[in-house]
């Protein structure tokens, strides 16, 4: 009963804290607001962050436009370490969202991509199973301007023939309150549940409820 209760306030918790962290891209045809979805997908998001605060994108461009699919950009040099991939079962591809790019499982670095519509088929659960993009945060202004973006003209390498370029990204808002579920290895881990409430394993690929011994609660899906 009581991991019951536990998993009820993790819904709500999460509906009520699903965005966090706000974010600032200048670009030279106008400004993105984005919202991360820090409690949902903390490692993708704190790795986006931390980017953001060593100035890792400043200057750095939209290097792949398609229009009616996605803006893609972060290619900046040297490239950092690549990341788990990290997913929640409630975040998808949809339009005016921004999610990792990668080349394969777990191979997400700092390459992010905009969805200009619906792209639900990159979603890690949803047909054909053949593309896995971690969803991280949503354009919450501006997205006008990535629109925009998605309609300049492009190579057939679907580079634009002039440059879209991030002047500078920042952090302009943070939620530190919700820092230690952010950084979740702070506390200890006493228990891994799935929604019925059974113990499980970290290796697990179906969304998990992780309890620290502080009383936080994290909901996740890490894909191994």
């Amino acid at each position: 009963m009581k991991k019951i209760l536990i998993i009820l306030c993790l819904i709500l918790q999460i509906s009520s804290v699903k965005s966090q962290t706000q974010v600032d891209i200048h670009t030279n045809y106008g400004d993105i607001r984005l919202e991360l979805y820090d409690a949902l997908v903390p490692n993708t998001v704190n790795n986006f962050v931390s980017l953001i605060n060593q100035g890792f994108y400043d200057g750095v461009i939209f290097h792949r436009v398609i229009d009616n699919f996605m803006i893609q950009g972060g290619d900046g040099f040297p490239a950092p370490p690549s990341i788990m991939d990290e997913f929640d079962s409630t975040l998808s591809n949809v339009q005016k969202t921004i999610s990792m790019a990668n080349s394969g499982p777990n191979t997400g670095t700092c390459q992010f991509f905009i969805n200009l519509v619906d792209n639900t088929y990159l979603d890690f659960d949803k047909a054909p199973l053949t593309s896995k993009h971690p969803v991280f945060g949503i354009t919450v202004s501006g997205f006008n301007v990535v629109q925009a973006i998605g309609e300049v003209q492009t190579n057939f390498n679907d580079v634009p023939y002039v440059d879209v370029v991030m002047d500078s990204v920042r952090i302009v808002n943070s939620n530190v309150g919700l820092e230690n579920i952010i950084s979740p290895d702070r506390n200890k881990l006493i228990d891994i549940i799935d929604f019925s409430g059974k113990s499980l394993n970290r290796k697990s690929s179906f969304p998990l409820i992780y309890i620290y011994e502080n009383g936080l609660v994290e909901k996740k899906i890490i894909v191994k």
